[in-house]
Order: structure tokens, then sequence, then C-alpha cells
């Protein structure tokens, strides 16, 4: 994704010239230069062990991204290391790898997890609920600004702990693809009262997210709780989307 490029090139520029100590303050400007969409507030240290606060793509708040090359990768033909994401409600690590020759990047066993409530265009009752997710990748594979590949997990319990009109929600879990160059991300799971439960997120390299939250087999006091936490019905299921761009 493009948050992590310049990421990428500060390791590929500092290993490749085998400097240590090149600065991730040159790649971000680099970065902010190339894509306007890049902001940050401050970039400090080197691709060994730098980091870059307050980061910004478009509208999407990041946070604060460290980074530390692995320059054992050189003698396999690749640049690499491993990038940290904290930020206010969210923590998350991935390792990223990318073969001097070009080609595919990428990133390698990652683990992203927080409170679901401030995950963007979320509607108020999954903000007030305090309801947590994970994110578990194994791998996810990019050439140019296209997904090729993913495999992973996510989870999370947000409606489970939404309490409406006396419906409660079922956790939902699902995998992590790409489909159409985008990240996909599906979560399904079926409330104690019998509602079935899907939701999917379609995530861009530029971070436009499109999201949709359907949910059947739903009656009386449920349908009053959905409508409220902003569902619409739609034929013979509830619907809700959601579309955040960068």
């Amino acid at each position: 994704m493009k948050i992590v490029l310049f990421i990428l090139l500060a390791i590929l520029v500092g290993g490749g010239a085998f400097v240590a100590m090149f600065p991730v303050s040159m790649a971000a400007e680099f970065a902010a230069k190339q894509d306007p969409s890049f902001k940050y507030d401050k970039a400090t240290g080197s691709v060994w062990d730098g980091k870059v606060t307050g980061v910004w793509y478009g509208q999407q708040k990041i946070g604060d991204l460290s980074v530390k090359a692995d320059f054992g990768k050189l003698f396999t033909g690749k640049a690499g290391g491993r990038l940290r994401l904290a930020r206010e409600g969210f923590t998350g690590e991935t390792g990223i790898d990318y073969p001097f020759s070009g080609g595919e990047v990428q990133l390698n066993n990652i683990k992203l997890s927080g409170n679901m409530g401030l995950v963007p265009g979320m509607p108020q009752a999954v903000v007030m609920s305090d309801g947590k997710f994970t994110l578990d990748v194994k791998d996810l594979k990019f050439s140019g600004d296209a997904c090729e590949s993913a495999s992973g997990e996510v989870w999370t319990d947000a409606l489970a702990k939404v309490k409406l009109k006396d419906w409660v929600g079922p956790e939902l879990r699902g995998p992590v693809t790409c489909t159409n160059g985008k990240v996909v991300v599906e979560a399904n799971g079926k409330a104690p009262t019998g509602e079935d439960v899907s939701a999917r997120m379609d995530i861009s390299s530029r971070l436009d997210i499109q999201m949709v939250a359907i949910v059947s087999n739903a009656k009386g006091q449920a349908v009053k709780a959905l409508t409220e936490i902003g569902f619409v019905p739609q034929g013979n299921v509830l619907v809700m989307r959601q579309a955040i761009g960068s």
C-alpha cells in the first residue's frame, strides 16, 4: 500500500548503498513531494532505527510509524525490514520484502488490532460499544498499486457489544483476500436470536474504502435495533453502506 512505499524507498536506498544511517527524513520528504496525499509531522532516525510521527494519507489518519531495516536481506537480493504502527486505539506491525530486481512488494506476518469504534465509517452504536478487532495476515503481495494475493483472517466483537432493544449481535470472523486489485476483508456471524450478519470492506492502495454490511432473517426487536444502528431495509434484508475516501 502507498502508506508504506516511502519506508520501502528508505530501505532500498539505504540498504542498496550499504548506508545504515540513511535518514528516514529524506525518504519521508521525497514521498510527500511525490504524493501530496501523504503528510506527516516529523521524521527522525535512520532506516536502521527510525520513526515518522503524525502520518496522514488524504483524510485517513495513520498514526506513528517506526521502521527497522533488516540488512541480512541484502544477501538474498532483497531490501527488507519491519514496520510498526502506533496510534490511539491501534497497534500493528508487518515485515516488508522488496526484490532489488523489482516485482512484487510483499508484506508478511501483518498483525493489527484495536478499537473497532475508531475505524473510519463506523456507526455511533459501534463507536460507543467498545468492541475490538484483530487482523492477522500471513502474507500480502502487491504488484504496483494492485493487490495480487493475500492470506489472512479478521475478527471483531463489535456487534456482540452492541445492545439495543434487547438485541445482541454476533462476533464476526472471515478471510482477507485480494479481488480486482483491492484488499478484501470479509466477516460473517450468526446472532443468538438467529440473524445472519455479513460484512465486507474493499480497500484500495490509496486507502479508499467501500464497506457493506447485510443482515438477513431479522424480525421484531432485531429490525428496530438494526435500524437504530443505521441499517436500512432493502428487499428482505437490512443493509448498511459506507464509502470512505482518502
